[in-house]
């Protein structure tokens, strides 16, 4: 379970990051929705899976309620549960399978960040969804049916902008789970890339 948060952390660090500068010649305040969905992520992954010693079949019920503070202020409010079950082998203690579900909420409020040294302000319109299927195999693997939503709305307010956008991605996570595929819509606009 510890090297489970060790990867949606390293994958919210990974899967969405960087702004870059706008090249145009005229001066527009722009958003890059990477650095959006990934400030997003990050606060989804702040569930604590608590590694047990257990072995053999053990049932995982994980109520979740965690605040995260912006790196400029405001605050994600991340509420709901991550079940399922994880099957051990009795002599090594070694993840055989399992199955991990998720539902959280993500609740916004004057959540503040940057880019492209711009300050913007984010918040929830209403609220973000996320679930996620994850199927585990031996040693902790993902198999293929390994995925997370989001959906819902944000409003996003900055120097020169202001803008309600909503979100439907899916993360499909490699078996090593070092990688994947984001698909999906931000805004109206289209996001397809591998990480």
């Amino acid at each position: 379970m510890k090297k489970l948060f060790v990867l949606f952390c390293a994958v919210g660090m990974v899967v969405l990051s960087g702004c870059s500068k706008d090249k145009e010649e005229e001066a527009t305040v722009t958003l890059d929705n990477k650095v959006l969905i990934n400030e997003i992520f990050k606060a989804g992954m702040t569930w604590n899976p608590n590694a047990s010693s257990a072995k053999s079949s053990v049932p995982i019920n994980i109520e979740v309620d965690n605040t995260v503070a912006g790196p400029i202020g405001g605050t994600i409010h991340v509420l709901g549960s991550v079940t399922g079950t994880m099957n051990y082998d009795d002599e090594s203690g070694v993840v055989q399978s399992g199955t991990l579900l998720l539902g959280l909420t993500e609740t916004i409020n004057d959540y503040a960040f940057k880019c492209n040294d711009q300050t913007f302000t984010m918040n929830g319109a209403p609220y973000l969804s996320l679930t996620g299927t994850f199927t585990l195999g031996y040693g902790g693997s993902f198999g293929t049916a390994s995925s997370m939503q989001f959906g819902g709305g944000v409003r996003v307010t900055g120097p020169g902008y202001d803008q309600t956008i909503n979100i439907q991605i899916t993360i499909i996570l490699n078996s090593g789970g070092t990688g994947g595929h984001v698909s999906g819509t931000v805004g109206g606009e289209a996001l397809d890339y591998t990480f």
